[in-house]
């Protein structure tokens, strides 16, 4: 086979292609060579039996589908033996193999990760049996590291075989599935001391618990699916209500038809560079689609106007973001959008208008959208000039960095536009700007 590897990924190859396997391997002959088939022959159909169950009742969070698998190998682990406990990790190995159709490799780095696990967690047990440490204390120490190591063994093959950053993969294993996989284990620690202490009877309320925290799960996952499509419903609402604000705006206008949208699409996109979170992004956006809908309040005559404006008619039109900012904030909606439609005429250096705000005064989110709506301003034609190239306009935003324009927003939005302008994307957008043509998400 021939390997094509990166420096960098010679690590995580011994990890995964020959520790894993080599552990695998050394686990599997180490068992057997001490393993009593005669007098636990009757165990490996029990625990056979109980991975095959657990493999495929799984019960659904809401961050994931946990099975019962690793509460399952954990008993047989403190109740029996690490060959017991090797053996159900290795039938869920191949249950998982078979089920998924993964290869050859994937089955042994799964085999040794578990297997790893299992032999880790035993060699604990054995010293803390040792120094006489208390059952609960004992179980509880066993059960985080059973927990831990797993998890982080888990997310070096994932990172491995589908090219994912392995702090993604791991934050994203201990947010999602960390609370419930604890919980599954920690009633299996104690179902299964009951069981030690007072027979197979014990069984019976710990399978009722189990029934009864899937039937929870499943309950509470249905109501909070219910709920996320209200939600998604009312957002789709609000976008469908500021989307018609946006044309209702622009319509008024034809010279600066889809005006918002360009500001909300090239605002997202600066959004999205600067690293801004999802819920952000999607306000810069929304901010933008709603940024000038004060305009509703200025006379047709002045927004008409096909001349310069006169030193009143410019004073008037100035007083649009604090229009739209009354009316958002009489309607008693979107209150997260409000900074965008007060503040993205505002400036760095505080000559910006209305409440003449400086550097970091302003919002995020008006600092951004001031860049994205100057530049569509720039390079949109007008009656009374043609639009700017865009190398001039980004040239003006360059020398107005630091003074108007935050400089490091400013800094982001020249060099993805200039990409934009490489990919032939940037001259797309600008003739739909020529043609009137809003530019949608």
């Amino acid at each position: 086979m021939r390997l094509n590897l990166k420096a960098d990924n010679i690590f995580l190859f011994v990890i995964i292609r020959i520790l894993f396997p080599v552990i695998a391997v050394c686990a599997i002959s180490f068992a057997v060579a001490e393993w009593e088939l005669r007098e636990s022959w009757y165990l490996l159909i029990l625990y056979l039996f109980l991975s095959l169950l657990a493999s495929f009742s799984p019960i659904s969070t809401l961050g994931a589908k946990l099975t019962l698998n690793s509460a399952v190998i954990f008993s047989a682990l403190i109740l029996f033996s690490k060959e017991i406990a090797m053996w159900s990790a290795i039938v869920e190995v191949v249950v998982i193999w078979v089920t998924f159709k993964s290869s050859w490799e994937k089955a042994l780095a799964n085999a040794g990760q578990i297997l790893a696990t299992v032999w880790l967690v035993s060699i604990v047990q054995t010293g803390l049996v040792n120094q006489q440490i208390p059952i609960l204390l004992q179980d509880s120490i066993l059960i985080i590291i059973f927990w831990f190591t797993n998890t982080l063994l888990s997310a070096i093959g994932i990172q491995y075989f589908n090219n994912y950053p392995f702090k993604r993969v791991f934050y994203s294993m201990m947010k999602t599935g960390s609370t419930g996989y604890l919980l599954l284990m920690f009633i299996a620690g104690m179902g299964t001391r009951l069981i030690q202490s007072f027979g197979i009877h014990a069984i019976i309320p710990l399978t009722a618990v189990f029934i009864a925290m899937a039937v929870v799960f499943r309950q509470y996952l249905s109501s909070h699916r219910e709920l996320e499509n209200k939600v998604q419903e009312i957002n789709q609402l609000n976008n469908s209500f500021l989307t018609t604000m946006a044309a209702a705006i622009d319509a008024r206008d034809p010279y600066t038809h889809g005006h918002s949208y360009r500001v909300a699409y090239l605002g997202k996109l600066l959004a999205e560079k600067a690293g801004l979170s999802e819920k952000e992004v999607n306000d810069v956006y929304f901010g933008g689609i709603l940024h000038d809908v004060g305009k509703i309040g200025i006379e047709d005559e002045i927004l008409h106007k096909k001349g310069k404006l006169t030193q009143e008619e410019y004073e008037r039109i100035k007083q649009h973001p604090v229009i739209g900012y009354e009316i958002v904030t009489r309607a008693g909606v979107f209150p997260e959008l409000l900074a965008a439609i007060r503040s993205h005429h505002e400036r760095i250096d505080g000559q910006g208008y209305p409440d003449s705000l400086k550097g970091e005064e302003i919002p995020t989110m008006a600092r951004i959208l001031a860049i994205s709506d100057a530049f569509d301003a720039m390079v949109s034609d007008r009656p009374y000039r043609d639009g700017l190239s865009i190398e001039s306009a980004l040239e003006r935003i360059q020398y107005a960095s630091g003074t108007q324009f935050d400089p490091l927003f400013a800094e982001l939005f020249i060099e993805e536009v200039k990409k934009m302008v490489e990919s032939g994307e940037m001259q797309e957008i600008i003739e739909k700007t020529k043609k009137n043509v809003a530019v949608h998400t």
